[in-house]
Parts: C-alpha cells; sequence; structure tokens
C-alpha cells in the first residue's frame, strides 16, 4: 500500500517550526554521477538483503546533490532494493516552489502487514539535501534536509527478506536497465532512469539513529555531520577513494563493495553553487574548501 502523506506535511506551515541550523565538518570525495547510462552496483547473489530478515529497527541515510531534475514522466533513482530514494516528475504530491524538486521515498516491510510504505516530499535544486527512513517501534521516519516526519504502522514488524521486485541487487545512481511502470491496459505510466548528480555518503545501520518524535507529525532535526562507522553499521560508503576510482570500499568493515559500471566513479571536485548562500549549500562549500 502507498500512503500519501500530504496532508499532514501541510501542517509544517501552522506549526511554524523553529528549523535547525546546519553546520558541517570536512570529509573526502564524491561518487559523480552522468545521469546518462552509468551506476553503481552490489549484486545480490553475492551481499544478499543489506538489511537482514527480522531487523526491527533500521536507519538508511544518504547526502546527495542533484544536477537536473527528472523529464516529463521519469523517475531518477538515487538508491534502490528494500529501501527506495528518488526523484518523480509526478510532482502532484509536492508543494514546490522554483529551487525545489520532488522526491520519493519507500520502505519495503514484511509482518503482520504487507506491503510498501511511501512518501513524496520537496528537496532543494543545486545544493546538499539530506534524506533518510528511519524504522523504530513500527514507526516509520522520514528525514528530508532539517525536517523529520513520523507516521506510525503497529503492525509491521520486521524488513522483508524478499522484495518482489524484477531488480533486486543494490543500485545507486540507477537501474542497470531502464524500468517502466505499465499498467494493466499496457499503458507505460512512468520510466526509471539514472540519477545526474553526486552522492556523498550512504550509511545502512541496524538500529534506529538520533532522536525521534515521540509521535506522529512533523518535528526539525538536524542532520548529522558526516557518518561514522560502529557496530551497528551494516554498511558505510563515503566515496573517499582517489579520483576517478570505480571500486567503492565499505567503510564499515563488512565487506560491501560497491562497483562502479560506466563511468561512475569518484572525484575530488564537489558541486557548489557560489550564488546560493543556502544551508545545505554550505556542506559542499566547506567539502570543497578542504581540499
Amino acid at each position: 500500500m502507498v500512503i500519501n502523506f500530504r496532508l499532514l506535511l501541510s501542517t509544517l506551515l501552522l506549526f511554524n517550526l523553529v528549523l535547525p541550523v546546519f553546520s558541517f565538518k570536512p570529509s573526502g570525495g564524491v561518487l559523480v554521477l552522468d545521469g546518462d547510462d552509468d551506476y553503481a552496483i552490489l549484486p545480490l547473489a553475492e551481499h544478499g538483503y543489506l538489511i537482514p530478515a527480522n531487523t526491527f529497527d533500521f536507519t538508511v541515510e544518504v547526502w546527495f546533490y542533484p544536477k537536473s531534475e527528472p523529464k516529463r514522466g521519469e523517475n531518477n533513482l538515487i538508491l534502490a532494493q528494500q529501501v527506495v530514494f528518488g526523484l518523480t516528475s509526478n510532482t502532484q504530491d509536492c508543494n514546490l516552489d522554483k529551487n525545489q524538486l520532488c522526491c520519493y521515498s519507500s520502505a519495503h516491510l514484511e509482518g503482520k502487514v504487507k506491503g510498501v510504505v511511501g512518501l513524496k516530499i520537496e528537496v532543494e535544486k543545486d545544493r546538499w539535501n539530506y534524506l533518510a527512513i528511519i524504522l523504530k517501534d513500527g514507526a516509520i521516519n522520514f528525514v528530508y534536509n532539517n525536517r523529520i516526519l513520523q507516521t506510525r504502522f503497529p503492525l509491521v514488524d520486521r524488513v522483508a527478506a524478499e522484495v518482489r521486485r524484477t531488480r533486486k541487487d543494490f543500485f545507486v545512481g540507477g537501474y542497470d536497465k531502464d524500468v517502466f511502470a505499465i499498467n494493466r491496459d499496457g499503458i507505460v505510466l512512468s520510466q526509471t532512469t539514472r540519477f545526474h548528480g553526486e552522492i556523498d555518503a550512504i550509511r545502512f545501520s541496524n538500529i534506529a539513529r538520533y532522536d525521534l518524535p515521540a509521535g506522529r507529525g512533523i518535528e526539525p532535526f538536524d542532520p548529522p555531520h558526516h557518518f561514522e562507522s560502529d557496530e551497528h553499521t551494516l554498511a558505510l560508503w563515503n566515496f573517499d577513494e582517489p579520483a576517478g576510482t570505480d571500486h567503492f570500499q565499505d567503510a564499515s568493515g563488512n565487506g560491501k563493495t560497491l562497483i562502479g559500471m560506466n563511468g561512475a566513479a569518484t572525484s575530488g571536485a564537489l558541486a557548489v553553487n557560489p550564488t546560493s548562500t543556502s544551508l545545505t549549500s554550505t556542506w559542499g562549500q566547506i567539502k570543497s574548501e578542504s581540499r
């Protein structure tokens, strides 16, 4: 089932939240994706699912910088397996201004209730954005930059060990082939293509990180300065390899080496919009100046 949370999101205007200020420490390089044919893959046959079955809590998070928006009828994939992040041209559920894009997030869950929990939210153009999905005690928390939204599904108790999708490997930046959503009449509803931009870091954890809302609704959130590995880290890619590297090491020590395909590689040059003074763009500026 896909849940629409636009009514909940609109309450942000009513609550007049005091949003936290972004303040980041420098870190290393980025994964550069041209949006044409490149992507990175972690094969399922070799590594299995990143989040094991019967995992009751988890956190999946990413820092990314979009350089273009999806074309009409397209979704640009940022990462996908049990958790999916991407940009979509289907913006009817997003309240966008001229400097924003519509982002979709979803998690595939299994338990007494099986299905897909999904959300569309606004992210920033030409800036660094933080996204996370956090599961704790049956509640799904969606984080987008400096906001966190919680919704509760009390009967959901585990992450799916088997997701019924045609692409079951872990992908970053796009699938190995374009994927089409087709209805029963054979009409193509959308096409999932590749992400054009940069990705700074991705982390999977088997715990619910950060201070979470006590109940349903939207609250301020202060994104992490950088991702570190600890005993709860399932996989961590910082993309700190030398520029041009196409094998991305897993800093967790669990051996989940991502493989860049068709030119997906690291770069030391970070995208920063020089005309922007937004708080999220500070992340890229600090990192760039640290070299």
